[in-house]
């Protein structure tokens, strides 16, 4: 196994890993400087540092590492020092649908560093250009059980915009057994309506149901799917950074007051 490949294979996985890296030891074992390991935040790893109860007790530790999100530090066990280098998961944007405002919601995340997981039940026959966008593709019969899916991570914004209302509402009733950080469906006030009132005769909470960011978007786009792209994204960032939505011009005492200021210093040569 190359190391390396793994590492590039746990960046696409979308999942919280470490790559630890032996960098000093005292000779005594099999703990070589060189020596690396890619574990994952569930304990599966590749690669090794030494093996044994070395190996194992490193890891209990590297977990907790893990847990904590991304960082980079050294850690000393029995007269080695190893690097650990933990990496968080992109935030995830979940886009149910590779038609037109799922194609352009697809193309403004790859404008910020986010991962993209398209979910649909057609083929590149059909959606060829979303599903070549998207990191990952997950082609579904049944739109819940892929909303349901652990290569789905929790903590993902998801888009409801399949070609079906009844797919529509498949997904969001996968999504909300979840714990996603946003979701949202396209669609008109009565399309809502509709799709609610069959979630709330199978059994989904009305205050689950609430937490739908639907008509979904803010007010700013012209009715093409580029501008209702980035009207979503607008609203996936506001939730993601606790912002508003409000103009920046009328808020004071942000961060980005401090910017300007800094901005209104003469400029050098």
């Amino acid at each position: 196994m190359n190391i390396f490949e793994e590492i590039v294979k746990a960046e696409k996985s979308l999942k919280a890993f470490a790559v630890v890296t032996v960098i000093e030891s005292d000779g005594l074992g099999t703990a070589n400087p060189g020596k690396k390991m890619v574990q994952y935040a569930d304990g599966t790893h590749v690669g090794t540092i030494g093996g044994g109860t070395f190996e194992y007790d490193c890891m209990k530790t590297v977990a907790g590492i893990i847990a904590k999100g991304k960082s980079t530090q050294v850690i000393e066990y029995a007269g080695v020092k190893l690097l650990v280098e933990s990496y968080a998961p992109a935030t995830t944007i979940v886009v149910v649908g590779g038609g037109h405002v799922g194609n352009a919601l697809l193309k403004t995340a790859k404008l910020l560093p986010f991962a993209t997981i398209l979910v649909d039940d057609r083929d590149e026959t059909q959606i060829g250009e979303s599903i070549e966008i998207a990191d990952i593709f997950i082609h579904c019969t049944d739109y819940e059980e892929a909303l349901l899916s652990e290569e789905i991570p929790d903590g993902a914004f998801v888009f409801c915009g399949a070609w079906s209302h009844d797919y529509d509402a498949a997904a969001l009733k996968g999504a909300l057994q979840r714990d996603f950080a946003y979701v949202g469906m396209v669609g008109s006030h009565a399309k809502v309506d509709k799709i609610f009132g069959f979630l709330l005769d199978r059994g989904v909470a009305q205050a689950d149901l609430d937490k739908v960011f639907t008509p979904i978007g803010l007010d700013i786009a012209d009715g093409s799917p580029a501008e209702i792209a980035f009207a979503i994204m607008a609203e996936m960032l506001m939730v993601k950074n606790k912002g508003e939505g409000t103009n920046c011009k009328s808020i004071e005492n942000r961060f980005l007051a401090s910017n300007c200021e800094s901005m209104k210093k003469p400029m050098g040569d």
